[in-house]
């Protein structure tokens, strides 16, 4: 073994004593931490320009999205938070799969009210474009990471973590509101329960919580949703888009996290670095905007409200801690060591008292013995 290799081991070995954790076959640094890209609401179309949407720039800005996220190292892959394509079009989803088709990482998906057609509920009408079922087997066969069979799902790709991805579009009436299924939510409840030892992440395309109110999108039984995510204390975090606003909340173990559109002013979307340690977890977000910086301008100028889909400094780059307060603090080997023969030391004391004073008995026992026979 060369000088490097040694001093390398060395200082492998310090930094492991410095997590407090043993090696073994089973743990591993990159299991530790998620890297993950958020892209929301891209509306992939060939329409012009609407009040506020770049729907003419729509596939530059995933072209320019891409390039980006191709020059990040170290990602683990990518999920899309609905609105793919602003109408469900084969033309359209044939531009999204063709952009795509130049990631580097692997992606999934999560499902939007744009994203399928809609069919009136007690009739035969349904809005132009493909059927959700029609979308379900068009992205299987584009996209070989899409292994499942419903549009909700979920999996592990690391130890430490459990992906849960929703489908809260509502299908059969025309509206932008959301929807969680009993059958969601039943789905739900039994992922979280098999999974508090996990960092859970939820990707959807409605938000439980909203940035900012508004009554035509939220998702109406939120407040269902919501009961079920605060019977758990491990941290969980919700990844969602539709509202095109920047936005993050936070609620003891639960983190909402509300992203920009591709299409509309900022243009952007987020890199989330989670890191899961024994006591808490750390999370890490970046904002990337796009580079299309005309675009962008003229974006902005078309929003009423830029501020508000903008965000705060703290809705964008932002990092903070979640302290898991049902894991017990790990006490210090050396103080239970040093508390160890402290104690020791107390019982050698305790005996030594304790034999003084049975010696002194004795001695006055046989004292009294004595001066009894000599009377």
């Amino acid at each position: 073994m060369n000088f490097k290799q040694t001093v390398r081991n060395v200082v492998l070995i310090v930094f492991l004593i410095f997590l407090n954790v043993m090696p073994s076959s089973a743990f591993s640094f990159r299991n530790m931490t998620l890297n993950v890209v958020q892209l929301t609401d891209t509306h992939i179309s060939e329409r012009e320009d609407t009040s506020y949407k770049m729907l003419s720039s729509s596939k530059a800005l995933l072209e320019d999205a891409i390039k980006e996220i191709n020059s990040i190292p170290g990602l683990d892959f990518v999920m899309f938070t609905g609105d793919m394509v602003d109408t469900p079009t084969v033309d359209n989803y044939k531009s999204f799969y063709t952009i795509l088709s130049e990631l580097d990482y692997p992606s999934l998906n999560s499902f939007g009210n744009h994203d399928s057609s809609v069919c009136i509920s007690g009739s035969d009408e349904c809005s132009s474009g493909l059927k959700i079922d029609e979308v379900l087997n068009f992205v299987k066969k584009c996209n070989p990471n899409y292994m499942f069979d419903n549009t909700y799902y979920a999996f592990t790709p690391k130890t430490d973590y459990r992906i849960i991805v929703l489908d809260s579009v509502i299908r059969n009436e025309v509206t932008s509101n959301g929807y969680l299924t009993d059958e969601q939510l039943v789905f739900l409840d039994n992922e979280l329960s098999q999974n508090q030892d996990k960092v859970v992440v939820i990707f959807q395309h409605h938000p439980p919580v909203e940035p900012f109110k508004s009554d035509d999108h939220s998702i109406k039984n939120a407040d269902k949703y919501l009961e079920i995510l605060r019977k758990y204390k491990n941290p969980i975090i919700v990844l969602s888009g539709h509202y095109h606003a920047t936005k993050i909340i936070k609620e003891k173990n639960l983190v909402f996290v509300n992203s920009p559109s591709l299409v509309s002013f900022p243009n952007a979307f987020r890199v989330i670095k989670i890191t899961n340690y024994r006591d808490r977890t750390d999370f890490k977000f970046l904002f990337y905007e796009t580079r299309l910086k005309d675009v962008q301008e003229r974006a902005k100028l078309s929003t009423i409200a830029a501020t508000t889909f903008y965000g705060a400094e703290k809705d964008r780059d932002y990092s903070f801690t979640i302290r898991k307060s049902y894991v017990k603090p790990q006490k210090s080997p050396k103080k239970e060591k040093a508390k160890k023969e402290k104690n020791d030391e107390n019982e050698d004391k305790k005996d030594f008292v304790q034999e003084d004073q049975s010696k002194n008995g004795t001695d006055l026992l046989e004292e009294m013995m004595e001066n009894e026979q000599q009377i």
